[in-house]
């Protein structure tokens, strides 16, 4: 293999397989989304009645692929090359855990309220899957879509 097929794989860039035939990912999928209703309707009046444009494509594309990339792609990914973080604890690698815990901190720098520690869990399921499927796809899938489903909770009951 050459380096950079190598560079890919460590990095998650590669299509997993069998992805739609996991129903463990779809349940992650369909009960994340769920929550995520639930949590935006309970912080709708932090935001408001309306979500522009811009702010829309950043929450569901450019944020979740940004943080993706940085916390499951490139930290998780080279934390794998450990031998010590690819051990589990309940089922979770040390690279998952190491992982969603600086993507909590990177949340609880811009945010000081109870939602910014809610992410950890997400950060978890994120890694859990990135390690499952050896691919940044699944991740960023829920975390797009966990992200798109705060807006239907927002905007309901703003």
């Amino acid at each position: 293999m050459d380096d950079s097929g190598s560079l890919r794989a460590q990095l998650g860039l590669v299509a997993p397989r069998r992805l739609l035939r996991d129903y463990v990912f779809l349940a992650a999928l369909v009960v994340g989304c769920g929550i995520s209703v639930a949590l935006g309707a309970m912080t709708a009046e932090q935001v408001g009645g309306s979500i522009s444009l811009l702010a829309f494509v950043s929450l569901v594309i450019w944020y979740p692929l940004i943080e993706e990339l940085a916390f499951r792609g490139v930290l998780q990914g080279y934390l794998r090359g450990f031998r010590f973080a690819r051990r589990q604890l309940a089922g979770v690698s040390y690279a998952n855990l190491l992982a969603a815990i600086a993507f909590l901190a990177w949340h609880l720098i811009y945010r000081n309220d109870l939602m910014a520690w809610f992410v950890l869990i997400p950060g978890l399921v994120f890694g859990y899957f990135r390690d499952r499927h050896g691919s940044l796809v699944p991740s960023l899938i829920l975390h797009c879509t966990y992200n798109a489903s705060l807006i239907p909770g927002w905007l309901l009951f703003a």
